[in-house]
């Protein structure tokens, strides 16, 4: 499968302002998680969430919930250059833009994993797991 169907031609910022109103998670380098709404997308830098502005690029992810899933994307590993612990070690990739990258989230709650690009190290494909020991063998009563 190609990379080239899940290029959006956007940036970080337009990305946002589409989610404009959405509940957002900010993880920050420094201050943990930062849960909030998406207030308003200034054009150039800044993101409001909870009367704070924020700047997305210097961000290590921005995670928007209530996002329709969507089957369309590649599976594909994330290392980061903030400590993940594997969290991102098989996970949908959708979008790929000018400054940043979004993945589907797992669980119950549909949400989408906006990174930019300097809070990724590599995106790699992940191995199929290959069950140790079990060749089809027929169990016989």
């Amino acid at each position: 499968m190609s990379w080239q169907h899940l290029r959006t031609g956007k940036t970080l910022q337009q990305r946002l302002a589409q989610l404009q109103g959405h509940l957002a998670e900010l993880n920050a380098p420094r201050s943990g998680l930062e849960p909030g709404r998406i207030r308003r997308v200034f054009p150039r830098n800044f993101v409001k969430i909870n009367h704070q502005l924020f700047i997305p690029l210097s961000l290590n992810s921005i995670r928007v919930f209530n996002v329709p899933r969507t089957q369309r994307g590649i599976r594909v590993g994330i290392r980061t250059t903030f400590p993940s612990r594997n969290a991102f070690r098989n996970i949908r990739l959708v979008g790929v833009g000018l400054n940043y990258i979004e993945l589907q989230g797992k669980g119950r709650v549909p949400s989408r994993i906006l990174f930019p690009l300097s809070s990724v190290e590599s995106i790699y494909r992940p191995r199929k797991r290959t069950l140790k020991g079990k060749r089809g063998c027929i169990r016989r009563r």
